[in-house]
């Protein structure tokens, strides 16, 4: 048994230079992983995916059924970029994620900890067994799961702070990466904004939608009182979505059927603070958006720091670069900008992305970066 796991593990071929790819949404690098693994440059299964991020990325579309998450390529059209990672992981073709993190974010307790990922028995709903406030709070926890993989999830803080020659080599030591590997790595690790502060902010709105999504965590841990609270959060998620997708589609409440609760009166009095405001704008209020910037508020809100040229800087230098000198070289790379949707600062992405290659380049024996993002939207 052992021999047949090994053989799966280890890539029948190899690039002959590292392939770098560049990408805009975030999601769109699991393509490249998968042509790797189509290619038999990364095995079927027992990749791990080194992630350097300001985000996790580790939800799951709370709609997304396993089977779906399974099928391959047709997988790709289904994502986000908060959610591409875990479906690959239920696929079998990751079973370690290191989640190495900035210093402002803080979605996920730092240390390991083994999560399984599986359907729901009578959903088929794509789902984790981890207790952690981060998927409890999107309703993605079920202690019964089927058709079940298991992965590492590590997290660390990497900041210039290891930059001492011993400090860094133990941090690398105490990751411990081998082969196969993919080196994912998004700009806004270096630089992060937040794209829902700026929302109709003359009216406060990233505040005003803390206290609508706003979830709390269950008082212990007992699987039983998790599941408990986890269908009660179900509910409030789906009734906000119910209200937010009729204000999408009639810009107002009035005539709304379903049951009026206290959510729906909250929601009520936010939107009509919205629509004075939107109409003071010239705008018509886009309330998807609206409801995507509540759903970040559930645990505080998404991390933001705009980091100076300085500190960008010593990221690269005094972080990045020593790390991935004492790692072993990774299959591919990839590399998300991140900033169309604001979470990379747009002044700051391309110095950021030109040190970022300009690193690897140095680094590795690899090809000229492949800019895809620079293609993706015009091709026929």
């Amino acid at each position: 048994m052992s021999e047949i796991l090994t053989k799966k593990n280890v890539p029948s071929k190899r690039f002959d230079k590292i392939p770098i790819y560049v990408v805009e949404e975030h999601n769109d690098a699991l393509q490249f992983i998968y042509s790797a693994i189509g290619g038999k440059k990364l095995p079927v299964e027992g990749t791990t995916l080194l992630h350097l991020d300001a985000h996790p990325d580790m939800l799951i579309d709370r709609k997304l059924k396993g089977e779906e998450a399974r099928s391959g390529r047709k997988l790709l059209p289904l994502l986000q970029i908060e959610n591409w990672i875990v479906p690959a992981v239920s696929a079998g073709h990751i079973n370690r994620v290191l989640w190495l993190r900035p210093p402002w974010a803080k979605q996920i307790t730092d240390g390991s900890r083994v999560i399984n990922v599986g359907d729901q028995p009578d959903t088929g709903l794509l789902r984790v067994d981890c207790k952690e406030p981060y998927f409890l709070s999107d309703a993605l926890y079920s202690s019964r799961l089927i058709n079940a993989k298991e992965f590492e999830l590590t997290v660390e803080e990497l900041t210039p702070k290891t930059k001492n020659a011993e400090g860094i080599v133990n941090f690398a030591k105490r990751l411990n990466i081998s082969e196969p590997y993919v080196l994912d790595i998004d700009l806004d690790y270096f630089s992060t904004g937040n794209p829902f502060l700026s929302l109709y902010e003359n009216i406060g709105l990233y505040d005003r939608l803390q206290p609508i999504f706003d979830f709390v965590l269950p008082d212990n841990d007992d699987a039983a009182t998790v599941e408990k609270v986890v269908e009660l959060r179900e509910r409030q998620i789906q009734e906000l979505e119910n209200l937010f997708q009729y204000l999408e589609e009639n810009n107002s409440l009035d005539g709304y059927k379903y049951e009026k609760t206290q959510l729906y009166y909250m929601v009520s009095e936010l939107a009509a603070k919205v629509l004075v405001e939107a109409e003071k704008l010239n705008q018509t209020p886009d309330w998807w958006a609206v409801y995507a910037g509540g759903c970040t508020r559930d645990q505080g809100g998404l991390p933001y720091h705009i980091s100076s040229d300085l500190e960008i800087e010593e990221m690269v230098v005094e972080a990045l670069t020593p790390l991935l000198q004492n790692l072993p070289p990774p299959i591919l790379v990839t590399v998300a900008r991140s900033t169309e949707d604001g979470y990379c600062p747009p002044h700051q992405v391309e110095f950021i992305q030109s040190r970022v290659l300009e690193t690897l380049k140095k680094l590795y024996n690899a090809d000229e970066p492949a800019l895809h993002y620079l293609t993706v939207n015009t091709l026929s």
